[in-house]
C-alpha cells in the first residue's frame, strides 16, 4: 500500500506530512514526497506523558489530524478533562461520546499564540469510540481507512458518523434546500385520508426482509452465496422527486400518473405475480405507499387500484448531488483496488459510504428540533424507490433463473452448484459499469447439513441472516 520508511531519526517535514496514526509509543506518518505517499514509523518522545507534550510534538510534526489507534492505553485512559489541562497554551474544543461524556470522539486543538490564530488546526480523532464500527487488526488498517476516505469524500472523517452525516447532507444540498426546507404550508403529520385517519408517512415505505423454504432441488446443490448492495436508499436518492410545495389531495386517486411525488391508498391484487410472499418477496408493504412503490407493484404484475392519495405538483432532485458524491466516492473504491490496495481498509470505507448514506436519510424525516429536515413525505419518496429498485433488480435475476431464498434489505442470498462468487450470479458483480454490488462472502458457504437446519430453525429473515453469517465466520475466520 505504502513505500516504508523505518529510519525513526529520519527529520520531520511539516509540508509534506497528511496524517499520522498514533499509538502508546509510536507514530505512523503518511507523508506525500516526490508524488508517492511513503509511510514513516517514528518512536514518541518521553515527554509525550502530559498533554502539552503530546499536542507540541504533533503540532511540531505538521499533523492537520492524528487518530488514536484503538485499543491503546493513550484510547483507553485519555479524557476530555486530560485534554483540557493543555488549555494554557491550547484552545482546546472537545466534542465527548453521548453515551460517556469523559470520553473525547473528537478534540481540536490550535495555540493560543495569535501569530497562530489564522492557521491549521489539528484535529485528534478516537475512532474507538466514535461508532464508525470499523474492523481493524492493526495502524495500518486504520490509515488505510481513513485515508481513503480522505481521498475519496475529499474530507475528514475525525467526527463521528452521525455529524459528518449532517455536515455531508448540509453542504451537498445547501443551495436547493434553503428554498425548500419549511416550505409545506401544512403539517405534513397531519395529512389524512377519507376516514379521517392520519396517513402514516413513516410506515408507508419499509425494508424488505423476507425468506422461504429450500427446494427440494436447491438441497441438493451446494453453495450458498450472498450479496450485498451498497445501499438502494442512496441509488434511489440519486433520481427520487421530492415534493415542493403544498399537497394536493385526491379524493378518488385519479390524479395518481405514477410520476408526481404522492403518498396513495391502493387496493392490490397479487394476479398472478409470482412476487407472493412465498416464491418471492411481496411488493404490498401496507394500505398507503408511495409513488415509486405503486407503479413497482404494477410493474410487478399486480393488479392496482388507486383510491385517494396526497400529491405534489411540484418535484425536485434536492438529493442528487448528495447522493451522487456518495455513490461515486463509493465507486472508485469498489472499481480501482490498484489504488485502494489494502482490502481491509477498503472494506471499511465502502462500509463507512454506506452508514453515511443510510444517516443522511433518516435526516430527512427527523424533526427539526433533533437536527433533522421534518420531511417524512421525502423520507417515504427515497425509501419507497429503494423499495422499488430492489425489486426491479429481482426481476432482473428471476428473468435468468435466479432465485433468493433471503431478502434481508441491502442483501440477498442464493442457492448454486457454482462455487465462485462471481459466476453462480453472472454479471451482478462483474458488470462493465459498477451497479453497487459486491460479494458478501469471499469464499461460498458450504450447503452442509447446519446451514440447512439454519433454514429450517429461523424464525425470521434476519435470524437467518445472521445464523449464515456466523457460520461464515466460523468457517472462514
Amino acid at each position: 500500500m505504502f513505500m516504508i520508511n523505518r529510519d525513526n531519526t529520519s527529520p520531520i517535514t511539516s509540508a509534506s506530512t497528511v496524517m499520522g496514526i498514533l499509538m502508546d509509543s509510536e507514530l505512523l506518518l503518511l507523508k506525500a514526497v516526490q508524488g508517492k505517499r511513503v509511510l514513516c514509523s517514528l518512536q514518541l518522545p518521553a515527554d509525550v506523558s502530559e498533554p502539552g507534550g503530546l499536542l507540541e510534538y504533533l503540532w511540531d510534526a505538521g499533523l492537520h489530524s492524528a487518530w488514536v489507534m484503538p485499543a491503546t492505553t493513550l484510547s483507553r485512559t485519555t479524557t476530555c478533562s486530560w485534554l483540557e489541562q493543555a488549555s494554557n497554551r491550547w484552545v482546546v474544543s472537545v466534542h465527548s461520546d453521548p453515551q460517556e461524556p469523559t470520553r473525547p470522539i473528537r478534540a481540536l486543538l490550535w495555540p493560543r499564540e495569535r501569530k497562530q490564530w489564522e492557521a491549521r488546526r489539528l484535529a485528534l480523532a478516537f475512532p474507538e469510540y466514535a461508532g464508525w464500527g470499523w474492523e481493524l487488526t492493526d495502524a495500518r488498517s486504520l490509515l488505510a481507512t481513513v485515508s481513503y476516505l480522505d481521498q475519496v469524500l475529499t474530507r475528514s472523517v475525525t467526527d463521528s458518523p452521525d455529524l459528518l452525516a449532517h455536515e455531508l447532507l448540509n453542504d451537498l444540498t445547501h443551495d436547493a434546500a434553503v428554498s425548500l426546507l419549511g416550505s409545506s404550508p401544512v403539517d405534513l403529520y397531519a395529512l389524512s385520508g377519507s376516514s379521517a385517519t392520519p396517513v402514516p408517512l413513516r410506515e408507508c415505505a419499509r425494508d424488505v426482509v423476507w425468506m422461504r423454504p429450500l427446494t427440494v432441488m436447491e438441497q441438493r446443490q451446494r453453495y450458498v452465496h450472498k450479496y450485498v448492495h451498497l445501499s438502494w436508499h442512496l441509488q434511489a436518492a440519486i433520481g427520487a422527486p421530492l415534493g415542493g410545495g403544498a399537497p394536493q389531495y385526491s379524493a378518488n386517486g385519479r390524479a395518481y400518473d405514477g410520476m408526481r411525488p404522492g403518498i396513495w391508498r391502493a387496493h392490490a391484487e397479487l394476479a398472478g405475480s409470482v412476487f407472493d410472499g412465498k416464491r418471492l418477496p411481496s411488493g404490498l408493504d401496507g394500505e398507503w405507499m408511495s409513488t415509486p412503490q405503486v407503479r413497482c407493484c404494477q410493474d410487478i404484475g399486480y393488479r392496482v387500484q388507486v383510491r385517494e392519495g396526497w400529491y405534489w405538483q411540484e418535484a425536485h432532485d434536492l438529493l442528487k448531488r448528495w447522493a451522487t458524491t456518495l455513490w461515486q466516492a463509493a465507486s472508485r473504491l469498489y472499481t480501482h483496488p490498484q489504488v485502494y490496495r489494502h482490502a481491509l481498509g477498503r472494506a471499511n470505507a465502502l462500509h463507512t459510504i454506506t452508514r453515511l448514506a443510510e444517516f443522511g436519510v433518516s435526516i430527512l424525516a427527523q424533526e427539526q428540533t433533533a437536527g433533522g429536515w421534518s420531511r417524512p413525505d421525502w423520507w417515504a419518496q427515497v425509501v419507497g424507490l429503494g423499495r422499488a429498485l430492489l425489486f426491479a433488480q429481482l426481476v432482473s435475476l428471476v428473468v435468468k433463473d435466479t432465485m433468493p431464498v433471503l431478502v434481508d434489505r441491502d442483501a440477498f442470498w442464493v442457492i448454486s452448484n457454482e462455487a465462485h462468487p462471481l459466476t453462480a450470479v453472472p454479471g451482478l458483480v462483474t458488470a462493465q459499469r459498477w451497479r453497487g454490488y459486491t460479494s458478501g462472502y469471499e469464499a461460498p458457504l458450504l450447503l452442509s447439513s447446519e446451514v440447512r437446519d439454519a433454514f429450517k430453525r429461523a424464525q425470521h429473515a434476519s435470524e437467518l441472516a445472521l445464523a449464515l453469517d456466523t457460520l461464515v465466520g466460523k468457517v472462514h475466520p
